[in-house]
């Protein structure tokens, strides 16, 4: 005898039953170019996720023929994760639950797995379909410094480094172990960046709390006024492992937290324009390019070689960040842009993207690859790269073709 409640729908028996392609219709959102990688299908990020800029062609990787259909969103900074009902959850229409359906949300997701089951398509749902994710026709709105916010709090946080530990014997274990692995970031460095360690413990007024236990960045503007705080957990790593080892179950950990809000579309880290007048900084970039890479920490690193490059806190190159490195190569850098994304598959599908998207207004050099000088920088990042390594590179440069 059943003991099933009346009306109740067993999401565990229809999931194996519904095809990617099927959700995606039933929902009215297009997939788009779908590429085959192994045992997973890649295409462009399709979610309603609240990401409100245009990812890679790669970036959404899901496990087609695995029975619960588990997903990844490999933007960066992003990282979300889960199963079929969360997919459902992200592109079902109304507010989502971020991936994690509850109570009467879940219902209709249920309800909605059944009817796909049944046969019912798209044309026969009484609802609006999602638009996928694309970037805005009309003119976002600058991020405004931190200054000049409305909220006296948030002003408040303008010289949030100063609460900042540079010195890896006061740290926590992760953060010191961190910085260990990071010669680069000495506190004479950190302190030329405002970046460090915010404690967990760090004042009675608890400003900062978001960013608390994190390794912090600012984003500047170009006349150096903090837009934004944003911070990389140093202990991702093992929580990553962790998170893996227990197959991927619940949210997958967070590696980079940015402020709800902040569009960092619009931004590059190290676009201040007091750099400018950095000893050899403008012949560098006349000679090299302007220098693209993904992170802070590619950035900060390279600064440290006398190599000035900037960063898009992502693996992929929004249309804004576009127009700001196109304007820079042809007023300092002889018209040329090299990009230099992480040596690894997701770096370089990142490249060709922004690849496409700058060489329409200008010269496109692509710094390293997996293969270039016999596979020696495959898997490796900018912040690893050593004076050898760069002046290696720049030779490869200028081989004839």
């Amino acid at each position: 005898m059943s003991h099933e409640r009346p009306g109740y729908i067993n999401v565990d028996e229809l999931m194996p039953q519904v095809g990617l392609e099927q959700i995606a219709a039933y929902y009215g959102v297009p997939m788009g170019d779908v590429h085959h990688v192994g045992a997973e299908i890649r295409t462009r990020c399709f979610l309603n996720c609240g990401y409100d800029g245009q990812t890679g062609d790669r970036a959404l990787a899901i496990k087609a023929e695995d029975p619960v259909k588990r997903w990844r969103c490999h933007q960066y900074g992003c990282g979300k994760g889960g199963n079929l009902v969360s997919l459902c959850d992200l592109l079902r229409p109304g507010t989502s639950a971020e991936g994690r359906p509850r109570g009467q949300r879940f219902k209709d997701i249920a309800a909605d797995l059944q009817a796909m089951v049944n046969g019912v398509t798209h044309s026969d749902v009484p609802q609006e379909p999602i638009e996928p994710p694309s970037p805005s026709s009309a003119p976002q709105q600058p991020n405004l410094p931190l200054a000049r916010s409305d909220n006296e709090r948030v002003r408040s946080l303008v010289n949030l480094d100063e609460k900042f530990i540079t010195d890896p014997a006061q740290m926590s274990p992760p953060a010191a172990a961190y910085f260990r692995r990071r010669p680069f970031l000495s506190s004479e460095v950190c302190k030329k960046w405002r970046t460090g360690y915010l404690p967990s413990n760090a004042g009675a007024d608890r400003s900062g709390g978001t960013m608390r236990g994190r390794i912090v960045y600012p984003l500047l503007s170009a006349s150096g006024q903090v837009l934004t705080w944003f911070g990389r957990d140093p202990g991702y790593e093992s929580k990553h492992q962790k998170w893996l080892a227990a197959g991927g179950e619940g949210r997958e950990p967070e590696k980079f937290h940015f402020v709800k809000g902040f569009q960092r579309g619009l931004e590059l880290f190290g676009q201040q324009a007091s750099r400018l007048s950095e000893p050899g900084f403008l012949e560098q970039m006349t000679e090299c390019g302007i220098v693209v890479v993904e992170g802070p920490n590619d950035v900060i690193a390279l600064d440290t070689l006398g190599v000035p490059a900037v960063g898009l806190c992502s693996n992929t190159i929004t249309p804004p960040q576009a127009d700001k490195l196109v304007q820079w190569a042809n007023q300092y850098a002889n018209g040329t842009i090299t990009l230099m994304f992480d040596c690894d598959a997701e770096g370089e599908n990142g490249a060709r993207q922004s690849l496409f998207l700058l060489a329409q207004h200008c010269r496109v050099r692509l710094g390293w690859s997996t293969a270039m000088c016999a596979g020696r920088f495959r898997n490796r990042q900018p912040e690893s790269l050593t004076l050898d390594d760069w002046t290696m590179l720049r030779r490869q440069w200028s081989r004839p073709a």
